[in-house]
């Protein structure tokens, strides 16, 4: 007689790479964390850049649900190509470029401020949900 509960039935996923597509390199990793009591835990949610080891990658945020986190790390993605976008029509170099970019909290903040200002209607949560790191 075989049990109907299996091993797996406990598994719970704890890191996502996020990429565009199926075989699109990954633009960003989100972790999730439990914090406290074990049986009613506070759960976070860690965004960082895509790297291919832990040193290369940055903090865009943390954040309190997986909705939240999957689309601050949306914005970095589209604010970061922006930000590339502007500095190469300016003609700078890949120096100027390293030296002037802005955190990827900072460059999210920028482009999300960006889209409320020129009206851009919320197709995602709001940042009400989600608390930013330094």
């Amino acid at each position: 007689m075989s049990a109907s509960w299996h091993p797996v039935a406990n598994a719970q996923p704890t890191e996502w790479l996020l990429s565009q597509g199926a075989l699109g390199t990954p633009y960003a990793v989100v972790r999730r964390f439990a914090f406290g009591d074990p049986n009613r835990p506070d759960i976070w949610f860690r965004v960082v850049t895509w790297a291919p080891r832990s040193e290369g990658r940055e903090l865009i945020g943390w954040c309190r649900t997986l909705e939240a986190a999957t689309a601050v790390a949306w914005d970095h993605r589209c604010a970061a190509e922006s930000w590339r976008h502007h500095m190469a029509k300016r003609r700078s170099d890949t120096a100027t470029m390293a030296a002037q970019r802005p955190s990827a909290a900072e460059l999210v903040r920028f482009y999300r401020a960006a889209l409320a200002s020129q009206g851009a209607r919320a197709l995602r949560p709001s940042l009400s949900r989600a608390t930013m790191g330094p």
